[in-house]
């Protein structure tokens, strides 16, 4: 069964399905969910046949949520009132067939039907970033312990080793999305790293800093679209690392439609670096 919940930015939520014992509000309809507006850009020219090609991007989503209260009127007002309250930004979440995807909103209006047996509830919710998203990111980890023993285990008297260290400068990274993601990146060093650099063999992008990283270092860098940053943690506390940023780079590291092959190095100390990072795919559709 499908289902639709929307959580504000305090936690308070509601939830819409076709099921009456489920929910006090009861799903009618969704528009803006099952359907995206890309807008194609053209020039024309007064001696040219037909147009130029200038450039496209996909419009801004507009979700409506319509659905029947049939109870606690007043009561249920108010909640929808308080979950949707304008100048808030939440978080719709679609679950269809154990699936779930999510997507960012802020409130455009709530219109609850003022009497009546049934009263219809209609939701207007804008979505300046129009792909959903996982629900939960995806987590690549290039380095890892592998254990050394099973159950039931003998330790002799020599010893023995419990896990060994596996490092891989390279990995195969698949991006099901409908879209290049930007990703988060963790850079974590074990002892003294020169000039750390993350790179996608698949499309040359190379993402080098000119910097010098000390034990336990932690340099988290971001390459979402509109969300670029390098921040630095060290002994508890964070530095804006933006300023490392090598001008000869290209591009930010991103992960391309299908297969990337990532790949980390340092001008020193590459052996000492510890390196994951997260993204969640986005979809046109949930």
């Amino acid at each position: 069964m499908k289902s639709v919940k929307c959580v504000n930015e305090n936690g308070l939520s509601a939830v819409f399905t076709y099921d009456h014992d489920s929910t006090e509000y009861f799903l009618v309809s969704l528009d803006g969910v099952y359907s995206i507006k890309n807008t194609v850009n053209t020039s024309q020219n007064a001696t040219t046949d037909g147009s130029s090609y200038s450039g496209e991007a996909l419009q801004q989503r507009n979700i409506v949520i319509t659905a029947n209260i049939r109870r606690n009127y007043r009561e249920n007002r108010d909640f929808l009132s308080r979950v949707f309250k304008v100048h808030s930004q939440g978080v719709f979440y679609h679950t269809e067939d154990g699936e779930t995807r999510k997507i960012e909103y802020y409130v455009e209006s709530l219109e609850i039907e003022e009497t009546g047996i049934i009263r219809a509830a209609t939701i207007s919710l804008i979505c300046p970033d129009p792909y959903f998203k996982d629900n939960t990111a995806t987590h690549i980890e290039m380095a890892s312990w592998e254990s050394g023993f099973e159950f039931a285990v003998e330790i002799p008297e020599t010893g023995m080793e419990f896990g060994s260290r596996s490092k891989e400068t390279i990995k195969v990274v698949d991006n099901d999305s409908t879209t290049s993601i930007g990703i988060q990146m963790t850079i974590i060093a074990e002892d003294t790293v020169v000039n750390p650099s993350i790179m996608n063999v698949t499309t040359g992008e190379t993402l080098k800093l000119l910097c010098t990283m000390l034990p336990d270092d932690e340099i988290v860098i971001t390459t979402e679209q509109g969300n670029i940053d390098v921040v630095l943690r060290r002994n508890g506390k964070e530095y804006d690392y933006n300023y490392t940023v090598d001008e000869d780079n290209e591009g930010y590291v991103q992960l391309e439609t299908g297969r990337n092959y990532i790949n980390y190095t340092a001008d020193s100390g590459g052996d000492y670096m510890n390196v994951n990072f997260d993204f969640e795919n986005r979809y046109v559709m949930p």
